[in-house]
Formats: structure tokens, sequence, C-alpha cells
């Protein structure tokens, strides 16, 4: 992130600002691309992070990742709802009351248990609530009702007028018929 200056533990590029570009004269190692054909950043984790930190109320994706230390799931809830974003959010846990609380609670747009937050499923709504996303959440084939005008044309080129098909056949009745 620019001009931000880290309070707090670093490891990956610890040497470099966080963050920083991968260029020619800041390679690294491994890497296999073209630095100058695209923008390239060295990873870094940014462990220690607070609701007081500007990271904290940045939305920020990779390659860097913050780490935040809680005491309990109600404190866990707090960070994830704080900062006002809402793409995605994740949790590690064997119990499903947990992971129903977790649901009930945190208010992203994508949740996954015992699941990375990379990803979307296309099928499914996607775009983020609160501060993230792009605005709106389709995705899939729903997308085609709101980005679409249905309409229906019928066409007869027979250069005629036609009847309409209830006026084609005559029918005569059976009146004495009955249920």
């Amino acid at each position: 992130m620019a001009g931000w200056k880290p309070s707090r533990g670093t490891t990956g590029c610890t040497d470099r600002p966080v963050s920083a570009p991968i260029t020619p004269d800041n390679p690294r190692e491994g890497f296999v691309g073209d630095p100058s054909a695209g923008i390239y950043r060295h990873p870094t984790i940014v462990d220690g992070v607070t609701a007081k930190d500007e990271l904290y109320r940045q939305e920020t994706f990779g390659p860097i990742v913050t780490v935040a230390s809680f005491a309990d799931f109600d404190e866990a809830v707090d960070l994830a709802n704080g900062h006002g974003y809402g793409l995605s959010a994740a949790i590690y846990t064997a119990s499903p009351v947990c992971a129903f609380r977790f649901r009930e609670r945190v208010s992203a747009g994508m949740l996954s248990v015992n699941n990375s937050t990379s990803g979307a499923e296309a099928h499914l709504p996607f775009g983020g609530n609160g501060r993230s996303g792009n605005g709106s959440r389709l995705s899939g084939i729903w997308v085609l009702d709101q980005f679409t005008r249905w309409q229906a044309m019928n066409w007869d080129y027979a250069g005629r007028l036609q009847k309409a098909q209830v006026d084609v056949a005559a029918v005569d009745p059976d009146m004495s018929f009955r249920l």
C-alpha cells in the first residue's frame, strides 16, 4: 500500500517497502515474468493489525495479507464487520454452531467455512456487501434478466391475413354431452 509505514510485524519482504513492486532493479528470486509487462508486487504478511490501523480500514487485495488477533468469537465478528467492507470472509472451525453464528453475524457477500476466500462460484451472486465489490451482486444466468429486456415477436410472412388458430376449424358441439 503506497505510503503505508508498517507499525506491526511484517514477513516476506522485510528488506523492502511493504508490497514493493517487482522491477528489474528490485527483482524477486524465482519470478519468471517480465516485470515491465505488468504490475507485480512482492508478497507481504502484516501481523498484529488492529482496528485502529489504517491498513485495517483499507480494502486490500493481494499480495498483502493482514493478520489480526482476537480474544473471542464476538471480537472476531466485530473485526470482520468493523471496517465496512464485505467482499468475502472465511472461518475455520469444527463447530457447526460457530459456522452458523458466523453466517448469521458476518455481513460479507460471500462466506466460506473451512475454505479460502479466493474465487467465486460463477452460479452464485457475487459482488460484495458494504463498501466492497462492483455495486452489483449479479452473476450466473440470473444476470441475463437484469441486463436484458425480453421481447417476443411473431412474424407470419405468408403475405395474406391469417385466421387465428381457434378460427381455423369448425367444430360441431355435442349438446347432449355431460360430465
